[in-house]
Protein backbone atom coordinates (compact mmCIF):
# COMPACT_ATOMS: atom_id res chain seq x y z
CA UNK A 1 0.00 0.00 0.00
CA UNK A 2 1.15 3.56 -0.59
CA UNK A 3 -0.04 6.90 0.83
CA UNK A 4 -0.27 9.81 -0.85
CA UNK A 5 -0.35 13.22 1.03
CA UNK A 6 0.54 16.59 1.89
CA UNK A 7 4.19 17.21 3.86
CA UNK A 8 3.62 16.94 7.02
CA UNK A 9 5.29 15.99 10.55
CA UNK A 10 5.58 12.17 11.66
CA UNK A 11 5.56 11.18 8.34
CA UNK A 12 8.67 8.92 8.78
CA UNK A 13 7.16 8.03 12.00
CA UNK A 14 3.66 6.83 10.03
CA UNK A 15 5.73 4.60 7.38
CA UNK A 16 8.11 2.84 9.82
CA UNK A 17 4.98 2.36 12.20
CA UNK A 18 2.58 0.94 9.57
CA UNK A 19 4.52 -0.39 7.18
CA UNK A 20 3.31 1.70 4.68
CA UNK A 21 4.95 4.18 1.36
CA UNK A 22 4.69 7.29 1.83
CA UNK A 23 4.85 9.73 -0.59
CA UNK A 24 4.55 13.44 0.05
CA UNK A 25 2.85 15.68 -2.70
CA UNK A 26 2.42 19.26 -1.58
CA UNK A 27 -1.52 20.35 -2.05
CA UNK A 28 -3.06 23.62 -0.53
CA UNK A 29 -6.37 23.54 1.17
CA UNK A 30 -7.72 26.54 -0.46
CA UNK A 31 -7.70 27.35 -3.98
CA UNK A 32 -4.45 27.88 -5.92
CA UNK A 33 -4.56 27.46 -9.60
CA UNK A 34 -0.83 27.22 -10.06
CA UNK A 35 -0.12 25.45 -6.65
CA UNK A 36 -3.10 22.95 -7.88
CA UNK A 37 -2.05 22.56 -11.05
CA UNK A 38 1.48 21.28 -9.66
CA UNK A 39 0.07 18.96 -7.48
CA UNK A 40 -2.46 17.72 -9.93
CA UNK A 41 1.32 17.04 -12.53
CA UNK A 42 2.54 15.32 -9.60
CA UNK A 43 0.21 13.06 -8.55
CA UNK A 44 0.22 11.76 -12.52
CA UNK A 45 3.84 11.42 -12.12
CA UNK A 46 3.36 9.10 -9.18
CA UNK A 47 -0.05 7.22 -10.19
CA UNK A 48 1.77 6.54 -13.98
CA UNK A 49 4.12 4.91 -11.74
CA UNK A 50 2.62 3.07 -9.49
CA UNK A 51 -0.13 1.91 -11.42
CA UNK A 52 -2.31 0.85 -8.65
CA UNK A 53 -5.56 -1.22 -9.17
CA UNK A 54 -7.59 0.47 -6.53
CA UNK A 55 -7.50 4.20 -5.19
CA UNK A 56 -8.97 5.59 -2.36
CA UNK A 57 -9.08 9.25 -1.52
CA UNK A 58 -11.15 12.09 1.19
CA UNK A 59 -11.66 15.46 1.75
CA UNK A 60 -12.59 17.94 -1.15
CA UNK A 61 -9.60 19.21 -2.38
CA UNK A 62 -7.20 16.34 -2.47
CA UNK A 63 -9.84 14.28 -4.00
CA UNK A 64 -10.60 16.69 -6.88
CA UNK A 65 -6.95 16.27 -7.72
CA UNK A 66 -6.42 12.83 -6.79
CA UNK A 67 -10.04 11.76 -9.17
CA UNK A 68 -8.71 13.92 -12.01
CA UNK A 69 -5.00 12.22 -12.35
CA UNK A 70 -6.58 8.58 -11.68
CA UNK A 71 -9.19 8.74 -14.23
CA UNK A 72 -6.80 10.14 -16.45
CA UNK A 73 -4.25 7.67 -14.82
CA UNK A 74 -7.06 4.73 -15.77
CA UNK A 75 -6.78 3.40 -12.69
CA UNK A 76 -9.71 0.50 -12.38
CA UNK A 77 -11.07 1.56 -9.36
CA UNK A 78 -11.44 5.15 -7.89
CA UNK A 79 -13.16 5.15 -4.34
CA UNK A 80 -14.36 8.91 -3.09
CA UNK A 81 -14.66 8.93 0.66
CA UNK A 82 -16.91 11.64 1.08
CA UNK A 83 -16.71 13.17 4.73
CA UNK A 84 -18.34 16.07 4.29
CA UNK A 85 -20.46 19.41 2.45
CA UNK A 86 -18.70 22.04 2.95
CA UNK A 87 -21.08 23.63 0.57
CA UNK A 88 -23.84 23.14 2.96
CA UNK A 89 -22.98 26.35 4.84
CA UNK A 90 -22.49 28.39 1.67
CA UNK A 91 -24.40 30.48 -0.33
CA UNK A 92 -24.28 32.39 -3.77
CA UNK A 93 -21.70 31.86 -6.38
CA UNK A 94 -19.40 29.77 -3.61
CA UNK A 95 -21.85 27.32 -3.62
CA UNK A 96 -22.26 27.10 -6.95
CA UNK A 97 -18.24 26.40 -7.54
CA UNK A 98 -18.82 23.86 -4.71
CA UNK A 99 -21.43 21.93 -5.90
CA UNK A 100 -19.69 21.71 -9.35
CA UNK A 101 -16.42 20.41 -8.10
CA UNK A 102 -18.09 17.82 -6.06
CA UNK A 103 -20.36 16.85 -8.94
CA UNK A 104 -16.65 16.18 -10.97
CA UNK A 105 -15.28 14.37 -8.48
CA UNK A 106 -18.23 11.79 -7.98
CA UNK A 107 -18.15 11.71 -12.41
CA UNK A 108 -14.91 10.81 -11.85
CA UNK A 109 -14.51 8.18 -9.31
CA UNK A 110 -16.20 4.63 -9.81
CA UNK A 111 -17.78 4.68 -6.26
CA UNK A 112 -18.69 7.05 -3.67
CA UNK A 113 -18.61 6.42 -0.25
CA UNK A 114 -20.62 8.64 2.52
CA UNK A 115 -19.76 8.00 5.86
CA UNK A 116 -23.37 8.69 6.90
CA UNK A 117 -26.97 7.64 5.96
CA UNK A 118 -27.57 11.46 6.07
CA UNK A 119 -24.51 12.66 4.51
CA UNK A 120 -25.77 10.16 1.57
CA UNK A 121 -29.34 11.79 1.73
CA UNK A 122 -27.59 15.38 1.33
CA UNK A 123 -25.67 14.08 -1.35
CA UNK A 124 -28.85 12.81 -3.38
CA UNK A 125 -30.95 15.75 -2.71
CA UNK A 126 -28.57 18.37 -3.73
CA UNK A 127 -28.11 15.88 -6.83
CA UNK A 128 -24.33 15.73 -6.47
CA UNK A 129 -23.58 11.74 -7.65
CA UNK A 130 -25.02 11.38 -10.98
CA UNK A 131 -24.76 8.12 -12.38
CA UNK A 132 -22.02 7.34 -9.80
CA UNK A 133 -23.10 4.29 -7.24
CA UNK A 134 -23.69 5.68 -4.08
CA UNK A 135 -22.78 2.82 -1.03
CA UNK A 136 -22.68 3.56 2.54
CA UNK A 137 -20.73 0.91 4.69
CA UNK A 138 -22.22 -0.41 7.99
CA UNK A 139 -23.55 2.26 10.14
CA UNK A 140 -20.89 4.88 8.77
CA UNK A 141 -17.69 6.33 10.28
CA UNK A 142 -14.88 6.76 8.28
CA UNK A 143 -12.42 4.85 10.58
CA UNK A 144 -14.62 3.85 13.74
CA UNK A 145 -12.95 4.15 17.23
CA UNK A 146 -10.04 2.30 19.19
CA UNK A 147 -11.95 1.43 22.00
CA UNK A 148 -9.00 0.31 23.83
CA UNK A 149 -7.05 3.61 23.75
CA UNK A 150 -10.58 5.57 24.13
CA UNK A 151 -11.65 3.64 27.33
CA UNK A 152 -12.30 4.91 31.23
CA UNK A 153 -9.87 1.83 31.95
CA UNK A 154 -6.75 3.25 29.57
CA UNK A 155 -3.71 4.95 31.40
CA UNK A 156 -3.82 8.56 30.00
CA UNK A 157 -1.83 11.86 31.18
CA UNK A 158 -2.93 13.79 33.87
CA UNK A 159 -4.82 16.76 33.14
CA UNK A 160 -3.27 20.48 32.63
CA UNK A 161 -3.86 22.47 36.41
CA UNK A 162 -5.72 25.01 34.88
CA UNK A 163 -8.63 22.69 33.50
CA UNK A 164 -8.60 20.95 37.26
CA UNK A 165 -8.77 24.04 39.23
CA UNK A 166 -11.61 25.22 36.70
CA UNK A 167 -13.50 21.67 36.91
CA UNK A 168 -12.83 21.69 40.86
CA UNK A 169 -14.81 24.64 41.12
CA UNK A 170 -17.26 22.98 38.81
CA UNK A 171 -20.47 22.08 40.76
CA UNK A 172 -22.85 21.25 38.68
CA UNK A 173 -22.67 19.98 34.78
CA UNK A 174 -19.59 20.13 33.10
CA UNK A 175 -19.81 20.00 29.29
CA UNK A 176 -17.08 19.53 27.09
CA UNK A 177 -16.52 20.53 22.94
CA UNK A 178 -13.30 19.14 21.43
CA UNK A 179 -12.82 19.81 17.63
CA UNK A 180 -11.07 23.38 15.57
CA UNK A 181 -12.58 26.49 16.74
CA UNK A 182 -14.49 27.08 13.36
CA UNK A 183 -17.77 28.86 12.10
CA UNK A 184 -18.68 25.76 11.02
CA UNK A 185 -18.69 23.76 14.77
CA UNK A 186 -21.29 25.94 15.76
CA UNK A 187 -20.04 27.49 18.85
CA UNK A 188 -21.75 30.25 18.73
CA UNK A 189 -24.33 28.71 19.38
CA UNK A 190 -23.13 26.71 22.48
CA UNK A 191 -22.13 30.34 24.07
CA UNK A 192 -25.34 31.69 23.75
CA UNK A 193 -27.32 28.49 25.01
CA UNK A 194 -24.86 28.78 28.11
CA UNK A 195 -25.97 32.24 28.70
CA UNK A 196 -29.76 30.98 28.66
CA UNK A 197 -28.58 28.18 31.33
CA UNK A 198 -26.93 30.97 33.24
CA UNK A 199 -29.79 32.98 32.91
CA UNK A 200 -32.29 29.97 34.30
CA UNK A 201 -30.29 29.25 37.21
CA UNK A 202 -28.94 26.04 35.64
CA UNK A 203 -25.11 25.46 37.39
CA UNK A 204 -23.44 24.36 34.10
CA UNK A 205 -19.67 25.16 32.88
CA UNK A 206 -17.80 24.06 29.74
CA UNK A 207 -14.38 22.93 28.32
CA UNK A 208 -13.54 23.82 25.03
CA UNK A 209 -11.15 21.80 23.70
CA UNK A 210 -9.30 22.83 20.27
CA UNK A 211 -7.19 25.48 18.45
CA UNK A 212 -8.59 28.31 16.10
CA UNK A 213 -9.41 27.66 12.35
CA UNK A 214 -11.12 30.55 10.53
CA UNK A 215 -12.90 33.60 12.80
CA UNK A 216 -14.32 32.55 15.73
CA UNK A 217 -16.80 33.49 18.52
CA UNK A 218 -14.54 33.33 20.95
CA UNK A 219 -12.71 36.63 21.42
CA UNK A 220 -16.34 38.08 21.70
CA UNK A 221 -16.77 36.80 24.79
CA UNK A 222 -17.92 38.41 28.03
CA UNK A 223 -16.74 38.47 31.13
CA UNK A 224 -19.68 36.73 32.81
CA UNK A 225 -19.16 33.75 29.68
CA UNK A 226 -15.36 33.97 30.36
CA UNK A 227 -16.45 32.70 34.11
CA UNK A 228 -18.21 29.30 32.37
CA UNK A 229 -16.35 28.73 29.40
CA UNK A 230 -12.78 27.22 29.92
CA UNK A 231 -10.54 26.79 26.67
CA UNK A 232 -7.65 24.58 26.30
CA UNK A 233 -6.15 25.83 23.59
CA UNK A 234 -5.32 22.55 20.92
CA UNK A 235 -4.35 18.94 22.37
CA UNK A 236 -2.82 16.29 21.48
CA UNK A 237 -4.76 13.73 23.02
CA UNK A 238 -8.63 14.71 24.25
CA UNK A 239 -9.10 11.74 26.80
CA UNK A 240 -8.13 13.85 29.78
CA UNK A 241 -10.38 16.08 29.08
CA UNK A 242 -13.05 13.05 28.10
CA UNK A 243 -12.54 12.47 31.10
CA UNK A 244 -13.29 15.68 32.86
CA UNK A 245 -16.87 16.38 31.39
CA UNK A 246 -20.11 14.78 31.94
CA UNK A 247 -21.20 15.69 28.41
CA UNK A 248 -19.74 16.33 25.05
CA UNK A 249 -21.36 18.85 23.23
CA UNK A 250 -21.16 19.44 19.43
CA UNK A 251 -23.54 22.39 17.94
CA UNK A 252 -21.96 22.12 14.13
CA UNK A 253 -24.05 23.29 11.41
CA UNK A 254 -22.22 20.42 8.86
CA UNK A 255 -20.16 16.88 9.23
CA UNK A 256 -19.44 14.15 7.77
CA UNK A 257 -19.86 11.80 10.71
CA UNK A 258 -18.42 13.13 13.65
CA UNK A 259 -15.63 11.04 15.68
CA UNK A 260 -15.14 13.62 18.83
CA UNK A 261 -18.88 11.50 18.89
CA UNK A 262 -17.23 7.88 19.06
CA UNK A 263 -14.47 8.62 20.95
CA UNK A 264 -16.10 10.32 23.60
CA UNK A 265 -18.93 7.60 23.65
CA UNK A 266 -16.30 4.88 23.97
CA UNK A 267 -15.18 6.62 27.57
CA UNK A 268 -18.69 6.41 28.34
CA UNK A 269 -19.32 10.64 27.90
CA UNK A 270 -22.69 10.56 26.57
CA UNK A 271 -23.49 13.72 23.69
CA UNK A 272 -25.91 16.30 23.02
CA UNK A 273 -25.57 17.06 19.01
CA UNK A 274 -27.59 19.23 16.82
CA UNK A 275 -29.68 17.72 14.04
CA UNK A 276 -27.22 18.49 11.09
CA UNK A 277 -25.87 16.01 8.18
CA UNK A 278 -23.84 14.02 9.77
CA UNK A 279 -24.40 14.98 13.95
CA UNK A 280 -27.58 13.10 13.67
CA UNK A 281 -25.91 9.60 12.46
CA UNK A 282 -23.60 9.98 15.28
CA UNK A 283 -26.38 9.97 18.75
CA UNK A 284 -29.49 7.58 18.80
CA UNK A 285 -31.66 10.31 20.47
CA UNK A 286 -32.37 9.66 24.03
CA UNK A 287 -30.65 6.31 23.71
CA UNK A 288 -26.87 7.45 23.29
CA UNK A 289 -27.69 11.08 23.55
CA UNK A 290 -29.94 13.98 22.99
CA UNK A 291 -30.53 15.65 19.77
CA UNK A 292 -31.09 19.70 18.94
CA UNK A 293 -33.07 22.02 16.57
CA UNK A 294 -29.50 23.01 14.47
CA UNK A 295 -28.71 26.22 15.58
CA UNK A 296 -31.05 27.14 18.06
CA UNK A 297 -29.61 28.04 21.41
CA UNK A 298 -32.83 27.76 22.88
CA UNK A 299 -33.31 23.92 22.21
CA UNK A 300 -29.29 23.12 23.27
CA UNK A 301 -30.15 25.02 26.75
CA UNK A 302 -33.08 23.07 27.38
CA UNK A 303 -30.80 19.56 26.55
CA UNK A 304 -28.51 20.67 28.79
CA UNK A 305 -30.56 21.80 31.30
CA UNK A 306 -32.01 18.73 31.35
CA UNK A 307 -29.28 16.77 31.59
CA UNK A 308 -28.24 19.47 34.48
CA UNK A 309 -30.91 17.83 36.41
CA UNK A 310 -31.23 14.20 35.83
CA UNK A 311 -27.60 12.90 36.12
CA UNK A 312 -28.59 9.33 36.74
CA UNK A 313 -29.58 10.18 33.13
CA UNK A 314 -26.19 11.18 31.92
CA UNK A 315 -25.05 8.10 33.41
CA UNK A 316 -26.91 5.89 31.65
CA UNK A 317 -26.98 7.64 28.07
CA UNK A 318 -23.06 7.07 28.34
CA UNK A 319 -23.09 3.70 29.44
CA UNK A 320 -25.58 3.22 25.82
CA UNK A 321 -22.98 5.05 24.16
CA UNK A 322 -19.89 2.99 24.96
CA UNK A 323 -22.18 0.01 23.72
CA UNK A 324 -23.28 1.55 20.70
CA UNK A 325 -19.48 2.55 19.65
CA UNK A 326 -18.57 -1.64 20.81
CA UNK A 327 -21.66 -2.84 18.76
CA UNK A 328 -21.11 -0.78 15.44
CA UNK A 329 -18.21 1.12 15.65
CA UNK A 330 -14.77 -0.53 16.81
CA UNK A 331 -12.42 0.00 14.45
CA UNK A 332 -12.09 -3.44 13.28
CA UNK A 333 -15.30 -3.58 12.24
CA UNK A 334 -15.26 -0.56 10.29
CA UNK A 335 -11.44 -1.66 8.84
CA UNK A 336 -12.78 -5.08 7.83
CA UNK A 337 -15.93 -3.03 5.72
CA UNK A 338 -13.60 -1.05 3.81
CA UNK A 339 -11.17 -3.91 3.10
CA UNK A 340 -13.92 -6.20 1.93
CA UNK A 341 -15.53 -3.60 -0.15
CA UNK A 342 -11.79 -2.36 -1.93
CA UNK A 343 -10.99 -6.33 -2.43
CA UNK A 344 -14.55 -6.89 -4.41
CA UNK A 345 -14.29 -3.82 -6.81
CA UNK A 346 -10.90 -4.93 -7.47
CA UNK A 347 -12.09 -8.14 -8.19
CA UNK A 348 -15.42 -7.00 -10.07
CA UNK A 349 -13.25 -4.45 -12.22
CA UNK A 350 -10.91 -7.69 -13.04
CA UNK A 351 -14.04 -9.54 -14.20
CA UNK A 352 -15.64 -6.47 -15.84
CA UNK A 353 -18.69 -6.59 -13.36
CA UNK A 354 -20.52 -3.04 -13.27
CA UNK A 355 -18.92 -1.12 -10.39
CA UNK A 356 -20.26 -1.41 -6.68
CA UNK A 357 -22.98 -4.07 -7.37
CA UNK A 358 -22.05 -5.94 -4.14
CA UNK A 359 -21.37 -4.53 -1.22
CA UNK A 360 -20.53 -5.96 1.72
CA UNK A 361 -22.40 -5.74 4.72
CA UNK A 362 -21.63 -4.28 8.63
CA UNK A 363 -20.32 -7.23 10.25
CA UNK A 364 -21.14 -7.89 13.94
CA UNK A 365 -18.68 -6.09 16.32
CA UNK A 366 -15.60 -7.06 17.92
CA UNK A 367 -15.76 -7.95 21.47
CA UNK A 368 -14.81 -5.44 23.93
CA UNK A 369 -12.19 -5.84 26.49
CA UNK A 370 -15.11 -4.41 28.74
CA UNK A 371 -18.80 -3.32 29.04
CA UNK A 372 -19.89 -0.72 30.93
CA UNK A 373 -22.97 -0.24 33.11
CA UNK A 374 -24.77 2.49 34.69
CA UNK A 375 -22.97 1.68 38.04
CA UNK A 376 -19.45 0.98 36.59
CA UNK A 377 -18.81 4.12 34.97
CA UNK A 378 -16.60 6.02 37.78
CA UNK A 379 -17.62 9.89 38.25
CA UNK A 380 -15.16 12.43 36.87
CA UNK A 381 -11.54 12.16 38.35
CA UNK A 382 -11.86 15.81 39.26
CA UNK A 383 -15.16 15.59 41.21
CA UNK A 384 -15.52 16.63 44.71
CA UNK A 385 -17.27 15.14 47.39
Amino acid sequence: MTLICSPGAGLDHLADSQGVEVIAVPMARNPEALSDLASLGRLFVRLRTLRPNAIVYATPKASLLTAIASFVCRVPVRVYEQWGLRLETTKGVERRCLSMLERATAALSTIVVPNSQSLARSLRDAQLTGRTPVRILGAGSSHGVDLDHFSRRANTSPLDSDTTAFVANARGLVIGFVGRLAPDKGLDTLLAALTICRRSGTDVRAIIVGGDDGPSPIHGQSQVEKQLVHFTGHASDPRPYYRAMDVLVLPSRREGFPNVVLEAAAMCVPAIVSDATGCSDAVSHEVTGLLFEVGSPGALADAITRLAADRELVRTLGCAARLRAERDYSQQTIWSLHESLLRNLVEQSREGVETGTTIPQAETGRASAWHADASEIPPRETDIE
